[in-house]
């Protein structure tokens, strides 16, 4: 802000300074004062309003320019109140207390948030393991009564599809608080990606499905939290289960790669693949892509919850896939 612009929108000083001279003046010439008076009294009355609004500009712009570096040098710009100084006039102590009625009132409002969100998830949590149980018992249910009525109304595969979405939802409610959740550990790569597969070992076999996990051994340690991990692969295996071709046996490859300074892992499939143009949108919420549209059961939401919980752990996940040729994974860890 420039002097010259403060002086506008404080019109009244330059007001208050015409009323004195010319009031002084017609004063001097009634009382026949001498031209020097007149002309000293005139400098005097001018050089005080203008100085004064100068220190009032000056101060002013002291108290502006505090405000905006203190603002600019925050990257949470809410703890600005926290570093003002002591206000010097009356006029700064109102706008510090606005100020700092303002951050109450937002943390306030943050705390009811947060503390609104933590029961919700809380209760997700809850009702996940709840309801995991008379799933579990179904499939067991199911298990135990494998007859050739059972697979071909499919419950099975149902029951299956609902322990997904329920893991999702666990998965996901748990994401916004990974730090409290998660346990990093020396992890065995190949024993991880084998469990995961064994869990699936069902569909696969029906899906005729081949598997080759190979090449783990150069770097199959790594550190990373092994639930987090194994269902971040569940995930990814599901959707080339998802998505694979109904006129060719699905391949699933499983493998590491190893850099300077950290581990890739791969999960490769001949699947339908992915249009190029959608590549970049593979992990946004709710996106299915041309494929998904053809797919009943695609939500959209399992690489997007994947691609969260490596964020959260300070992994990697990027994708390559050429459209009727497959899809690549890759964990970088």
């Amino acid at each position: 802000m420039s002097y010259f612009k403060y002086l506008r929108e404080h019109a009244g000083w330059l007001a208050i300074w015409l009323f004195l001279v010319s009031s002084l003046e017609i004063m001097l010439l009634t009382m026949k004062g001498s031209a020097t008076l007149m002309i000293y009294v005139g400098i005097a009355i001018t050089i005080t309003i203008f100085l004064g609004t100068f220190l009032d500009y000056r101060k002013t712009k002291k108290f502006v320019t505090t405000l905006e570096t203190s603002m600019e040098s925050l990257d949470k710009k809410y703890l600005l109140p926290e570093l003002l100084e002591p206000a010097s006039s009356s006029d700064q102590q109102i706008y510090i207390a606005i100020i700092k009625q303002m951050e109450q009132s937002m943390a306030d409002n943050i705390a009811d948030y947060r503390r609104r969100s933590e029961e919700y998830r809380d209760y997700i949590v809850t009702w996940v393991h709840e309801v995991k149980i008379p799933i579990a018992t179904a499939g067991m249910i199911i298990e135990n009564h494998r007859d050739e009525a059972v697979r071909e109304v499919g419950i099975d595969a149902e029951i299956k599809r609902i322990q997904n979405y329920v893991e999702q939802a666990l998965f996901f409610a748990r994401s916004e608080a990974v730090e409290k959740d998660y346990i990093i550990k020396e992890l065995d790569l190949e024993e991880i990606a084998s469990s995961v597969i064994y869990d699936k070992k069902r569909i696969l076999r029906e899906k005729r499905a081949s598997v080759d996990i190979h090449d783990m051994s150069p770097a199959k340690k790594v550190f990373s939290d092994g639930k987090w991990l194994a269902f971040i692969m569940s995930q990814i295996i599901d959707n080339s289960i998802k998505y694979a071709k109904e006129d060719c046996t699905l391949s699933l490859e499983i493998f590491v790669t190893e850099e300077a300074d950290s581990v890739a892992l791969h999960i490769k499939d001949n699947g339908i693949g992915m249009n190029s143009s959608e590549l970049g949108r593979a992990f946004d919420k709710g996106f299915t892509g041309t494929n998904g549209r053809n797919v009943s059961a695609s939500t959209g939401m399992g690489l997007y919850l994947c691609k969260r919980l490596c964020d959260r752990l300070e992994h990697e996940l990027s994708v390559e896939s050429t459209e009727n040729e497959g899809t690549e994974m890759i964990i970088t860890i």
